[in-house]
């Protein structure tokens, strides 16, 4: 039996217990992982490019390290990731949370959203792998969890920019997994449904009443049950993470079931 290393120790949620980086970790889902790793004993690393909510995150947890950095930027984002490393040793689980999402009919987007969200949830997903996979691969262990949404699942209108950015992280996560399988290290892909975070709210702000109203039919998760689910499913190694089991459900129907899907997804005539 493999014996655990002496500065890691076993954790009902994961393999191993060890240090989590978590980019986008600052509010929603990534701060409610980083404190849940913080609380099992983790050496938890929060990223992001907002400082004041950096500074509430050491104020509500000094335990909690705190970098800012801007997934969109690949240099800085790389910069970040090797000093890290240099100062802390690799992590064992790194979490991408960090997104951006601006509904709204496709010919009424700002083009500055639709860049932004092409920017922040692709390649933003790209920069912060091709940052930390080397150092992964290199040590033969580590697991990566990229977050996309059940609307990089299914197309859903009012999303279309959205979920094609989501589209894609899934699929860049699927070969990136075959891709560094041999290395030994781990890759999954998120996908929550409508979570209570503060960018949720946002989105609200934006939403055509239609979407507003499909929207009504489908329940929201909180970011601590998201956060719950997604490290209890790492203990089962399952590359697509679904939390809630309506939503796994719904996965599944995607899948096998397109056509009535598609007729429930449908923007209303």
């Amino acid at each position: 039996m493999r014996s655990c290393p002496p500065h890691l120790r076993r954790d009902p949620y994961s393999r191993w217990v060890g240090s989590t980086w978590i980019f986008g970790g600052s509010e929603g889902i990534g701060l409610a992982v980083a404190r849940r790793a913080a609380a099992r004993g983790d050496d938890v690393v929060v990223l992001s490019r907002s400082q004041s909510k950096l500074a509430a995150v050491r104020e509500a947890a000094p335990t909690i390290l705190t970098r800012s950095v801007d997934v969109t930027d690949a240099g800085a984002v790389t910069d970040a990731v090797d000093r890290l490393v240099t100062d802390h040793g690799v992590p064992h689980l790194v979490v991408n949370t960090a997104g951006y999402a601006r509904p709204g009919w496709l010919e009424e987007l700002p083009a500055d959203d639709v860049r932004a969200m092409v920017e922040v949830n692709l390649f933003g997903t790209i920069n912060v792998a091709r940052a930390v996979v080397p150092h992964l691969t290199a040590a033969g262990r580590g697991t990566l969890v990229l977050t996309s949404s059940l609307a990089g699942l299914a197309g859903v209108f009012g999303y279309t920019v959205y979920s094609a950015t989501k589209f894609g992280v899934v699929g860049f996560a699927e070969a990136l997994r075959r891709e560094i399988a041999p290395s030994g290290v781990q890759v999954h892909v998120l996908c929550p449904p409508n979570t209570t975070t503060p960018g949720f709210a946002t989105e609200n702000l934006h939403k055509p009443a239609e979407v507003l109203a499909a929207e009504e039919k489908a329940a929201t998760m909180t970011p601590d049950v998201v956060a719950d689910e997604l490290l209890r499913s790492l203990r089962r190694k399952r590359f697509l993470i679904v939390p809630g089991r309506s939503n796994r459900f719904a996965a599944w129907a995607i899948r096998h079931l397109p056509a009535v899907v598609d007729r429930q997804l449908r923007r209303p005539s």
